[in-house]
């Protein structure tokens, strides 16, 4: 029985061969092909410019400097969503503020968010919101933005996830004051890891440049060392050319399982008018998701839990609700594009099967 995992690259002969120019040329640090990437990058999104780093959690943290975030400020962030940008909080010194979830949904909800700016103390200097576009899906942003032009809180847009999906006509990342996503190896186009910065502030822009690398300054203020080498960037302005078809591909099989998988005791993703997803993860909902779990793994087809656990139950913080229930019964299912048809077709029989 062949194995079906849960998230799988797309590395094909055009990347290789990017890569191996590079590798050839000798000049495989951070140079000419950063620069192209970035251009691209924020080209495709309508930005202003681009900034390549070494990882996501880099991006935030140079964006979270970026904008003045520093000890004795607190920064929102969700708590249902990957720990990375509670560490990039902490990293700068800043308290890092969890909330909740919409209810029945995954993405933060901007209730929450306000009701926090509303009671915050004068101790509680808020400087940012980090908003995250979970599994592809664009969290409401209208919501966010008015929240951030009616308290002065400038909004991060956490794109990790969703590179290419849409809300009301235009790409998530072309929202924020400050946009970043991430190239990983499992992630919508890869560098190995990495990461990008994008924004239409050139003040922002500049101070992210130039916390980016330490060397050659004239002053003493602290900076790091998070630049993407050449290598990486060739990788990424391959996989960016392709990214229309790898969210094709995603496309096709989410259908799929939202035909295939109807009438079974499970909750499959909503659809809405106002946003375009592009199905990084297609996440359903159960009551028993740990047995499905184990169960499906039985049958040779590996899915997971989306987030690895909210953020507030991993520091034993207040219980937040809504998070913990759709934790405990969502279940990411295989989606990537090289997953093939009969794949596909076998994870729903499975899943048939299993849940009934």
């Amino acid at each position: 029985m062949k194995l079906i995992p849960h998230s799988r690259s797309t590395i094909e002969e055009d990347d290789i061969k990017e890569v191996s120019s590079v590798l050839k040329s000798g000049l495989i640090s951070q140079g000419e092909e950063v620069d192209r990437f970035e251009t691209l990058f924020s080209r495709y999104h309508g930005t202003k410019g681009g900034i390549a780093v070494s990882s996501g959690t880099a991006a935030l943290h140079l964006s979270l400097l970026a904008l003045g975030v520093g000890k004795g400020d607190s920064v929102i962030v969700p708590t249902y969503s990957c720990i990375a940008p509670y560490n990039a909080v902490r990293y700068t010194g800043a308290l890092p503020v969890l909330a909740d979830t919409v209810e029945n949904g995954w993405s933060m909800d901007a209730e929450r968010v306000e009701d926090h700016l509303k009671k915050r103390s004068k101790k509680q200097n808020v400087r940012a919101i980090v908003v995250v576009h979970l599994f592809g899906r664009p969290a409401d942003m209208d919501a966010f933005l008015y929240i951030s032009r009616k308290y002065s809180v400038p909004v991060i847009e956490d794109c990790a996830l969703s590179l290419g999906s849409e809300y009301k006509g235009k790409k998530v990342g072309s929202f924020g004051h400050v946009s970043v996503f991430s190239f990983y190896a499992t992630k919508v186009i890869t560098t190995g890891e990495g990461g990008m910065i994008i924004s239409d502030s050139k003040e922002a822009l500049q101070r992210a440049r130039d916390l980016r690398e330490y060397d050659e300054k004239k002053d003493s203020k602290l900076r790091f060392n998070c630049k993407m080498t050449d290598i990486q960037a060739a990788l990424g302005r391959s996989q960016l050319k392709k990214l229309p078809g790898f969210i094709k591909q995603r496309r096709r099989i989410a259908r799929r399982y939202l035909e295939g998988l109807q009438n079974l005791p499970l909750s499959l993703p909503e659809k809405s008018k106002h946003v375009k997803e592009m199905y990084y993860r297609f996440v359903v909902r159960m009551k028993n998701a740990s047995g499905f779990i184990r169960d499906m793994r039985v049958k040779g087809i590996v899915c997971r839990r989306p987030v690895f656990m909210p953020v507030h139950k991993i520091f034993k913080q207040s219980s937040l609700p809504n998070a913990e229930k759709i934790w405990k019964e969502a279940v990411s299912l295989p989606i990537y594009p090289l997953l093939k048809e009969d794949a596909v077709n076998r994870i729903i029989e499975c899943t048939k099967t299993v849940l009934k």
